[in-house]
């Protein structure tokens, strides 16, 4: 056993001295805005842009913080560690929907950030998903401040064999994951030779460091880590993030209804609409969806691309009775199906916009069935009945 394994089954037991964990907490596991589809999710619990720009993954138990500045005479600027006299907001309590869904096994470390000329207070801990089916340790995340309220999720965090750091898929200016213990600076690299400075905070238990670094957007970046001599381990690259869209006057196509308290807490439609690409950054078109809420979902690929089916579903909102799985499909598939727990649910596509050659699909499964053992697959067919398309959902988190 190594030095991680021993420290995170000494934090797990515990932690289950202390509480049980939630059976279902894989299906609550995942939360990311709802500003853009990066990958098929299985389940994923959804926070609207209209209440953060941006949001990133955060591990909360209140431990000791400790920054790392790069070296003097770097030419480096950026954000840096909270100073010790510096009082961070009280950290989400046990109710906070997070802290239930992915209970931290380890402390809970508030990271102060400066956002726009901003102050962000994001608070991070490492949570259990094995006992779940998951990737083993998840790195959460809740982020207020600077119009983030409370924004934030939960993502595996296990660092890949030869691997320096992860990250979570992130959006907007704030980019976090973990790192390894050797690290002791993190450093944004921007065009022109610009170099932001992030920092790196570590707690009880934590098998990693946390690293966060803020940056303008759209920006292409790469994030580098360097170790106490300066000698650089790894990085990582990001793809610019781009603002938001407004949601178009015209050309929308009502998907669905849904009830009050499943989606939102008002009942309201789903709208898709057909974008250009370049409001995201992307060559072509792209399909964006928005609720009677005014948020949104936005594919960052282009629509005519792989794959034959994109799903923007599966959020599990918080005492909902059923979830809503929707997105769009390329022409030739005309009945998209979920595979569940030893059943079935699914709905034939209808037509979307004309020479468009998409379709737009939606169907409601039932909330209690998506802690269902086994692997949930998504299948695409034909007219005739032939399988176009399928993907295990759970594989492809």
């Amino acid at each position: 056993m190594n030095s991680l394994e021993e420290r995170l089954r000494e934090a797990l037991r515990e932690r289950a001295a202390q509480s049980p964990v939630s059976q279902d907490a894989w299906s609550r596991t995942l939360a990311r805005t709802r500003r853009r589809t990066w990958a098929p999710a299985w389940t994923r619990f959804v926070i609207p842009v209209a209440a953060a720009a941006a949001t990133i993954a955060i591990i909360v138990g209140m431990g000791l913080l400790t920054g790392h500045r790069s070296p003097v005479g770097t030419g480096v600027t950026g954000p840096t560690a909270a100073p010790a006299s510096a009082t961070p907001p009280a950290p989400p309590g046990r109710n906070d929907y997070l802290m239930q869904a992915t209970p931290p096994v380890t402390a809970v470390v508030p990271v102060k950030l400066t956002v726009g000329g901003k102050t962000t207070w994001t608070f991070v801990w490492f949570g259990d998903l094995r006992h779940a089916g998951g990737q083993g340790i998840a790195l959460c995340s809740e982020t207020y401040g600077a119009g983030y309220g409370g924004s934030g999720g939960c993502e595996p965090a296990v660092v890949p064999a030869g691997k320096v750091a992860s990250s979570p898929s992130g959006a907007g200016s704030i980019k976090l994951g973990a790192v390894v213990t050797q690290a002791a600076s993190v450093t944004a690299l921007l065009p022109g030779g610009r170099h932001i400075a992030g920092v790196l905070v570590s707690g009880r238990a934590f098998p990693y460091k946390v690293w966060a670094v803020v940056y303008p957007q759209p920006n292409d970046a790469r994030v580098v880590f360097a170790d106490s001599g300066g000698r650089t381990l790894g990085q990582l690259s990001f793809r610019a993030e781009y603002p938001t869209p407004h949601q178009p006057r015209t050309g929308g196509i009502r998907v669905f209804r849904y009830p009050a308290g499943t989606l939102e807490p008002f009942a309201g439609t789903m709208t898709a609409y057909l974008l250009d690409g370049r409001l995201v950054g992307v060559s072509g078109h792209v399909v964006g969806f928005w609720d009677s809420n005014s948020t949104s979902e936005i594919s960052s690929i282009p629509a005519d691309g792989p794959p034959t089916v994109q799903n923007f579903g599966g959020n599990v909102v918080d005492h909902a009775k059923q979830a809503y799985f929707y997105g769009y499909a390329h022409e030739n598939v005309r009945r998209v199906v979920l595979r569940l727990g030893g059943k079935q649910y699914g709905t034939q596509t209808i037509a979307a916009w004309p020479g468009s050659g998409l379709r737009l699909w939606s169907f409601s499964v039932p909330a209690s069935m998506l802690s269902s053992s086994g692997s949930p697959a998504m299948v695409g067919y034909d007219a005739a009945g032939r399988v176009v398309w399928q993907q295990d959902l759970r594989a492809a988190r």
